[in-house]
């Protein structure tokens, strides 16, 4: 499977995605389980929303709830365990 020009072995493992939406500027960054999304940080009017399948909801933010294959995702959106991890912690 292909997710932008990157092949997928298996959805089951870790992905993380950074993702900005320039028309509604708002950085997602984003960690899926296979096809998933898990947990995510979401920055936006210099909030940090920190959402997880164990807190999908805070107030109008909501945890991604759409496949990974619905994004639009280019190679450089996909980022490492342990840049999703700094950003997660600073939270």
């Amino acid at each position: 499977m292909y997710i932008g020009r990157r092949k997928i072995k298996s959805m089951a493992k870790d992905l993380y995605v950074k993702k900005f939406w320039a028309e509604d500027d708002v950085l997602f960054y984003v960690h899926f389980k296979g096809d998933e999304a898990v947990r995510q940080v979401e920055i936006t009017d210099g909030k940090r929303i920190l959402l997880s399948t164990d807190k999908p909801v805070e107030g109008d933010y909501f945890l991604y709830d759409q496949t990974l294959e619905d994004l639009d995702l280019e190679d450089e959106d996909f980022i490492s365990s342990a840049a999703f991890e700094k950003v997660w912690e600073e939270g």
